[in-house]
């Protein structure tokens, strides 16, 4: 085995654990085992019988929710056969719509007003293995909107707060992710609490938007939302990445397919009216590689790219008023708006003793694979 050789053998070691590391369970200041539905569980009985659910539901205005019952599952699917075709509920799962029926309810977000504009969103985190996908982002100055699972935020608390330390927007896409539509009010208002609740115990922010998984909601989930002061943020552009091998059954080659349509729309004038949002995933190594890889095409076909609430100019997305966020004329002006750090200094110290463990244990690998190097090279040489 030649010296060359063994090097590229020696970074290669390197690289696994470190991107392993990040996935390693960890201790942390923060325990959800009270004051939570259990994690990545359906919220039931046991969470509608605390004293702080009974409270939250107290203060719904039920009366300007509509009485639409619950749509069924079949065989994992949505049972859209007995729904009537003239779309009552607004129901985006049937024809994508976005303009509520019933009275007083706002609009879905849908895209972005300003022509020329990629509304950057990723859904799904925080997930563990991120700090590569979000150095790139850094690095690139870009931020964009995160849509995290409250059940990834208990799991992956430190990775969540680095989404608030890089000034990303983050928002709430429920506690276990089902089809919202299918839900109770009661599991409904569940879903989206206890994710609010966990975002704000973790990154000391109080969201007010809120992204329903699979796009479904209708006027019912929305008015709950809009209880909770949330805005519901949809898309009009899908990647499909979710659906990519191994977790779908798409190639890589079928989602680059679908970015290269993307990219096309940015230069034929698809959107030179009004702009975009996507939906995007921090799902796994593979959707967030997919970001990365067809960034600088998007970025090139398309004037700006920013996270949804710069495109709408929403200052404030957090019920935190001392917190701002930077408007659009902010991103395109060069200036921003958003120098509060709203995680304080608990998260910045937390993610310094998550990176001190992790360099802990790749020094530990240095040293390891260094002496096998050296042991081989001596027996190369003498």
């Amino acid at each position: 085995m030649g010296f060359i050789s063994l090097f590229i053998i020696l970074g290669t070691l390197i690289a696994s654990v470190i991107a392993q590391q990040q996935c390693v369970p960890y201790t942390s200041n923060y325990t959800f085992t009270t004051g939570f539905p259990p994690i990545w569980v359906k919220p039931g009985a046991e969470t509608f019988t605390t004293a702080e659910f009974q409270q939250v539901n107290k203060s719904i205005n039920w009366s300007m929710v509509p009485n639409i019952p619950p749509n069924k599952l079949v065989n994992g699917a949505l049972d859209l056969s007995t729904y009537s075709t003239s779309d009552p509920n607004c129901w985006w799962s049937y024809k994508n719509c976005v303009t509520p029926k019933a009275p007083g309810l706002k609009p879905d977000i849908s895209r972005c007003p300003e022509p020329g504009t990629w509304g950057l969103t990723y859904d799904d985190g925080p997930n563990c293995t991120h700090n590569e996908f979000y150095d790139f982002l850094k690095g690139q100055n870009q931020t964009a909107t995160m849509y995290f699972i409250g059940s990834n935020v208990a799991d992956w608390p430190y990775e969540a707060q680095r989404a608030i330390t890089d000034k990303h927007q983050v928002c709430v896409h429920t506690w276990s992710h089902p089809y919202m539509t299918t839900l109770t009010n009661d599991e409904v208002l569940a879903e989206l609490f206890y994710t609010r609740k966990a975002i704000k115990y973790v990154c000391k922010v109080t969201p007010l938007c809120w992204r329903p998984p699979f796009g479904d909601v209708d006027d019912r989930v929305r008015a709950i939302a809009q209880q909770l002061n949330m805005t519901t943020d949809i898309w009009n552009l899908d990647s499909n990445d979710f659906r990519m091998i191994p977790a779908g059954t798409f190639t890589s080659a079928q989602v680059d397919t679908i970015f290269e349509g993307f990219v096309e729309m940015g230069k034929n004038g698809t959107f030179a009216t009004s702009g975009a949002i996507t939906l995007q995933h921090e799902l796994n190594n593979g959707t967030m590689s997919k970001a990365q890889q067809w960034y600088p095409q998007i970025k090139a076909a398309y004037k700006h790219l920013m996270p949804v609430a710069s495109c709408m100019n929403i200052t404030h997305p957090y019920a935190e008023t001392n917190i701002t966020y930077p408007s659009f004329n902010d991103l395109v002006g060069g200036s921003s708006t958003s120098g509060n750090n709203p995680s304080g200094g608990s998260g910045s110290n937390s993610s310094k003793k998550s990176s001190s463990v992790s360099m802990t244990s790749c020094i530990s690998l240095i040293s390891t694979v260094s002496i096998m190097l050296i042991a081989q090279l001596s027996s190369t040489l003498f």
